[in-house]
Parts: structure tokens; sequence; C-alpha cells
């Protein structure tokens, strides 16, 4: 159809050119939507294309060696757990052993821990220690000096001895000394 099919029709020159633009309009919808389309069949036949090839690359793969794969991994994943959990467990202990070794007034906690079996200590879920009370007492009972005295509660100070104040000692003071006279007078400064 075009602008001469229409003057033939008997319509006037204004209708014409109205029916032209909106017409125009229509075809360049048309071309916009079929450019659109074939746009998106160029992309499903490219993905078409690599989906094949990816298939393809399977066929090729070794599925059982992929699996064993995947075990390997998986069981090196669980033994990496268990180490970690067997670190934080292990300090977990150390932590609660010096916990306890300071609030038993040990002086020197490692010489204290050398004389523990560590084997028959365990770790509680509340985060106590099983097994330690006993073995402490009877540390404290062959080796005493390792752990403070703990003081009396009693108020023992009639046995403490009364301080006692030195006024002056025979020795000479360093102002007396000839040596520090003379630096002094040498630099100017006045000698007490």
């Amino acid at each position: 159809m075009n602008k001469k099919d229409l003057l033939d029709l008997g319509l006037d020159e204004d209708a014409v050119q109205k029916i032209i633009i909106m017409h125009g309009k229509d075809i360049e919808k048309h071309k916009a939507d079929l450019e659109a389309r074939d746009n998106e069949a160029k992309a499903l036949a490219a993905q078409l294309e690599e989906a094949g090839q990816t298939i393809e690359s399977f066929k090729a793969m070794d599925v059982d060696a992929i699996k064993a794969a995947a075990e390997e991994w998986k069981s090196k994943a669980e033994l990496a757990q268990q180490e970690a959990e067997q670190k934080i467990t292990a300090v977990k202990f150390d932590h609660a052993l010096q916990d306890a070794l300071r609030e038993a007034k040990a002086r020197n906690p490692k010489a204290v821990k050398a004389l523990l079996d560590l084997e028959k200590i365990k770790l509680s879920d509340e985060g106590g220690l099983e097994g330690l009370e006993e073995q402490l007492t009877a540390v404290k009972t062959d080796n005493d000096f390792l752990f403070e005295s703990v003081a009396p509660a009693e108020d023992d100070d009639d046995d403490d001895p009364e301080p006692r104040i030195v006024s002056r000692t025979a020795n000479k003071g360093i102002l007396d000394d000839p040596i520090v006279s003379a630096a002094r007078k040498a630099s100017g400064l006045p000698n007490f």
C-alpha cells in the first residue's frame, strides 16, 4: 500500500498523510520486534551450541575419578575438623589447668604441671577439670614449697617486730666526699 493507492480510493490528502504516518509507526514497531526476536534467536543458538560443547566435555570426563576426588576432599575436611576440635579442646584444657594452678597458689605452675599425671585429668563439659584436686593434694603434701602458704586469718600483730628507724650512720654522706666537693666547686655550685 502506498500513497497513490490511498488517493485512488478517494481519500483526501490530509487523511492519506495521517494513515501513512500511522502505518510507518506500525512498520517500525514490527521491525524492532523482529530485530529483538532475531537477537534472542541468535543468543539461544549460542547457548545451545555452548551446552552441546559442555555435554561433549562431560562425556570425556571420568565420573569415577571425580567421585573419588570428592570423597578424598570430604575425608580431608573431616580430618581437618577433627584436628581443629582437638586443638580447641587442648587450648581449653591448658587454660583451665593454668586457672586451677593459679587458684591453688602455685609459685611455679610449670613445675607443678610437670608433677601432675595429665592423662588422668579430664576436661568436663562445664569447663572444670576432673581428677585434678586429688593430684594437687598429693603434690601439696609432698612439695609444699611449690605453693604459697596461706596466711592465717587471725591478726598476729604482736609477733611482728616494730620497725627500727635509723637516724644516722657512721658512714659519710656523698656531700662529705672531697671529690664531690671539688666537682661542685669547679662547676660553680655551692658546697653543702
